[in-house]
């Protein structure tokens, strides 16, 4: 069985929940009391949405 399209997938779903992690961060930052949370699930949606990309660059 070839793996390509599974690793697809699995790459996509990283992407959206990764973006959407993101933007409910930056939403929350918005937000005067919660600005530092915010920032860091941000950062954290961010990671999650560039896994796959860093995973393919560490593993070769």
């Amino acid at each position: 069985m070839n793996p390509d399209p599974i690793w697809s997938m699995i790459t996509y779903v990283f992407n959206i929940l990764g973006m959407l992690v993101c933007l409910g961060g930056l939403t929350l930052a918005h937000t005067t009391r919660h600005v530092w949370p915010g920032r860091m699930i941000a950062g954290a949606g961010f990671l999650l949405a560039a896994s796959p990309t860093l995973y393919g660059l560490i593993t070769g």
